[in-house]
């Protein structure tokens, strides 16, 4: 059965009336005149049967069931805005691809020139966020998250099984007489703060108690790409993935002295809403994305 709706016009010109305080600050939004503004208002006070706001000279104040109101349409109207900006900004031609910083700068990116030579009619737009994204809010198609692979409203499918490793520069181990995990606090341990599982590691393969471990000197860093950097060049040892270090492993830049992995219940999914049927650019996308997980 259809539900009564009241009008959308009238429901913009009093969230936006409520935002400024004023008719006229809102119809200079709308591109109104502060008496369409106003009339809109009034038309939705009639549908609703009750007055949205105190009207004085020079002032506008809503009332409690006004700000009662406001406070349940505003997020919806805000979603309304977002879907459809996101819909518009879509094209049959465009993809948009959302990942992490690092992960978009040290395995997508030596890679993704071999998509544009396969696929030179599609334009690939890289979203570099270290936020989950909202794919209702944001105009992303596909999304490589890294998390336990719940969520009911995606389509998810794992590309990459997360193991915690340690890494430094081939010299490093010498110039500290780091020859055994409970030696590391001789060494500098390169914090990433998106990779928080130092103590997890220390927990399990060394003897180092909790006192000590604050002891050790550390370097942090807000993003795993400069955390692998400064571990690249000698400044202590970092913990990552062997997705993440590919490139410095086979050049020789970084090695695993101790070759333990901590397994974690979080891995590598590649992601994009269930419901949302994906665009022939987005399908040839992540066609090409699960081959290069699968090599």
């Amino acid at each position: 059965m259809h539900k009564p709706m009241p009008p959308l016009r009238a429901l913009v010109a009093f969230e936006a009336s409520v935002r400024h305080a004023s008719f006229k600050l809102a119809a200079e939004e709308l591109h109104l005149t502060p008496g369409a503004v106003s009339q809109q208002v009034q038309k939705l006070e009639q549908w609703l049967g009750y007055p949205l706001f105190v009207r004085q000279v020079r002032q506008l104040q809503v009332t409690e069931r006004g700000m009662s109101y406001f406070s349940r349409i505003a997020p919806a109207l805000e979603q309304i805005s977002a879907a459809s900006e996101a819909c518009r900004e879509r094209s049959s031609d465009a993809v948009s691809l959302s990942l992490s910083q690092t992960l978009a700068a040290k395995w997508l990116g030596p890679r993704l020139g071999d998509f544009m030579r396969r696929h030179p009619d599609i334009e690939v737009h890289i979203n570099a966020a270290n936020h989950p994204v909202d794919f209702r809010r944001e105009a992303v198609d596909l999304a490589i998250r890294h998390f336990d692979g719940r969520d009911p409203s995606l389509d998810v499918q794992e590309v990459f099984d997360d193991a915690v490793r340690l890494f430094c520069a081939p010299t490093y181990p010498d110039t500290t007489a780091l020859q055994h995990p409970d030696q590391l606090g001789n060494a500098t341990l390169i914090v990433a703060t998106p990779y928080p599982f130092w103590n997890d590691w220390l927990s399990r393969f060394t003897t180092i108690d909790p006192e000590a471990r604050k002891r050790i000197p550390a370097l942090y860093f807000d993003q795993t790409l400069l955390a692998i950097d400064a571990a690249k060049r000698g400044q202590g040892v970092v913990l990552s993935n062997n997705l993440l270090v590919q490139e410095e492993l086979e050049r020789g830049e970084l090695i695993e002295p101790f070759g333990l992995w901590l397994p974690l219940n979080k891995s590598y999914y590649l992601v994009h809403p269930r419901r949302q049927p994906l665009s022939r650019a987005a399908m040839t996308l992540k066609d090409w994305l699960l081959e290069q997980f699968a090599r």
